[in-house]
């Protein structure tokens, strides 16, 4: 079928995660019954960068719109950018201290308790009970609203998972691996669904 007869054709969500299905299948080379919406795309169905470019253009050839999944999985490499910059935001407004991303970067190991630790030392406040947990749920809360108005959903196990890590470990690659997981065969389904527009019908 011509790409332009894909533009023009209507689509059901349950057509759309048939034919998602198969795409996956093929390119990924796993079984049918894997390829389930809460299957993660990169740790359950071991997809790799190269697999991305293929399952993006089986995407476009198929539904007749443009989902770049690996500009989506950069997407989620480049959100872990955000991490200190907006813990700067979150401590400076809470304390009333001065940071910088690059001064709390040797402290990115020891997570939001040894940052703390650190902004108590070295700025002489006094760190009340519990700071570390409203701290960490304040930098899970807007880094998470970055993350949903990208089109991912984020359950609370994923949001208790990133709440260990960021407690104790600040790094990107952890808790790029684990944001990672939540490119799902449900989220790459939903942004073809944005992306069909009018041409998803109702069932």
């Amino acid at each position: 079928m011509t790409g332009q007869t894909q533009e023009l054709r209507e689509w059901s969500r349950n057509e759309v995660m048939a034919a998602l299905r198969n795409i996956l299948v093929e390119s990924l080379g796993v079984k049918d019954e894997e390829v389930v919406p809460s299957a993660s795309v990169v740790r359950d169905l071991g997809a790799e960068s190269i697999d991305f470019l293929d399952v993006s253009f089986q995407i476009q050839q198929t539904f007749g719109v443009n989902i770049q999944a690996a500009e989506i999985r950069d997407r989620i490499i480049a959100w872990g950018a955000l991490i200190l910059p907006t813990l700067v935001e979150i401590l400076e407004g809470r304390y009333g201290v001065k940071l910088s991303g690059e001064t709390l970067r040797p402290l990115e190991a020891s997570g939001v308790e040894g940052v703390l630790a650190h902004v108590r030392s070295a700025h002489g406040l006094s760190i009340e009970p519990g700071a570390t947990d409203d701290v960490g749920r304040e930098l899970l809360r807007r880094l998470i609203k970055e993350f949903t108005a990208f089109g991912f959903v984020v359950g609370e196990a994923d949001e208790r998972d990133l709440m260990a890590i960021i407690r104790t470990d600040l790094g990107t690659r952890r808790i790029t691996e684990r944001t990672m997981d939540l490119l799902t065969v449900g989220s790459l389904a939903n942004f073809i669904y944005a992306k069909l527009g009018p041409r998803l019908r109702a069932e």
